[in-house]
């Protein structure tokens, strides 16, 4: 059957339209892995086996979380839009699909939207000693629970000898060295720069630090300076991500089911935009799970109970400048996300 508005059970061409919305959607490195296959009566959700990280996510557990938040996203953006969906979740990593987007009965209500979906940012910068308000926690734990998690709050002292511990593993690895540079967009001229993966803006770099990033990430400079204490000093100049007041919100789930890392995703998202809409930013550093030598110390710091694990590992606060000017992460043209 010929893919056409009139043969689909849902509108079509208005589901593109919402599926480019949510592309904004959080993802780690931006690197937009999401595939949406267009069937007459219903979508695949799968991911593009190009946009998957590797030695940065070596469980893919990062690629899970990121295909949840883009169909929490796009289950936002078409209940504004009127249209009735519900996510059918069946992960299959030799088809490289988490689940299908079918139409549903009726528009579930959110209190999330499209306007808040066009307006988070992440926050890479420094932070102001200002705390997050106890309500705005509790309204999270909340949120956690019902979806079927539970998040542990965390001070980012305590958190901060784990995060560089976390920086060193993450900066010591060659493979991991070689795909951040790979996924860094350091300079306008940079062929991608406004399309997808890392730039200096995001990231909040100087031009001198864009500048440093791309020689100490050379492969060859890399090589050399590596066994003279390159990662040390890495390390220590990621120390605005791991220094100052504010908190850490660990999601925290059971077992170890990928649909689950997916549904974690969708957490994420609510989570996120209920924090924007507060004027809080997050900053999400999942090294610090993935790295060998610190995930079971954040286990116990988070007091985690019946077979709990650490899911997602963000920080929360006030930027101490204003993220609202800087550019939004690009996305790539819409065809690139959508196949039939």
């Amino acid at each position: 059957m010929t893919e056409t508005e009139s043969a689909s059970t849902y509108p079509l061409a208005r589901l593109r339209e919402v599926a480019v919305t949510a592309a904004r959607a959080a993802n780690a490195h931006n690197t937009q892995p999401w595939d949406l296959r267009y069937h007459p009566d219903h979508i695949e959700v799968g991911w593009r086996r190009e946009y998957a990280l590797g030695p940065s996510d070596p469980s893919h557990r990062d690629l899970r979380l990121s295909l949840g938040t883009y169909v929490e996203t796009l289950l936002i953006c078409a209940a504004e839009a009127g249209i009735a969906l519900r996510f059918e979740p069946d992960h299959d990593a030799t088809a490289a699909r988490v689940g299908r987007i079918v139409p549903d009965a009726w528009v579930e209500p959110s209190t999330r939207s499209v306007t808040d979906v066009e307006a988070r940012r992440v926050w890479r910068g420094p932070w102001t000693p200002e705390q997050v308000p106890r309500p705005v926690i509790d309204r999270s734990l909340k949120t956690a629970e019902t979806a079927g998690f539970r998040v542990a709050v965390v001070p980012t002292a305590a958190a901060r000898p784990l995060l560089v511990r976390a920086y060193h593993w993450f900066f010591g690895d060659a493979g991991i060295a070689a795909e951040l540079l790979a996924w860094a967009r350091l300079s306008p001229r940079h062929p991608d720069y406004r399309r997808d993966g890392l730039n200096d803006v995001m990231l909040v770099l100087s031009k001198a630090e864009a500048a440093a990033m791309r020689m100490f990430f050379a492969p060859a400079v890399y090589r050399a300076l590596r066994p003279l204490g390159l990662v040390r000093l890495l390390t220590v100049l990621s120390s605005s991500a791991t220094s100052g007041d504010g908190v850490v919100m660990v999601v925290l789930g059971k077992g170890d089911d990928p649909a689950s890392e997916v549904e974690a995703g969708r957490l994420v998202t609510r989570l996120w935009l209920d924090l924007f809409r507060d004027g809080l930013y997050v900053h999400p550093q999942s090294h610090v799970i993935d790295c060998p030598d610190t995930v079971d110390d954040l286990t116990r710091l988070c007091g985690a109970r019946d077979g709990e694990r650490p899911l997602v590992f963000f920080r929360v606060g006030h930027p101490a400048t204003d993220p609202s000017v800087r550019p939004r992460h690009p996305r790539r043209e819409r065809a690139e996300h959508m196949s039939s």
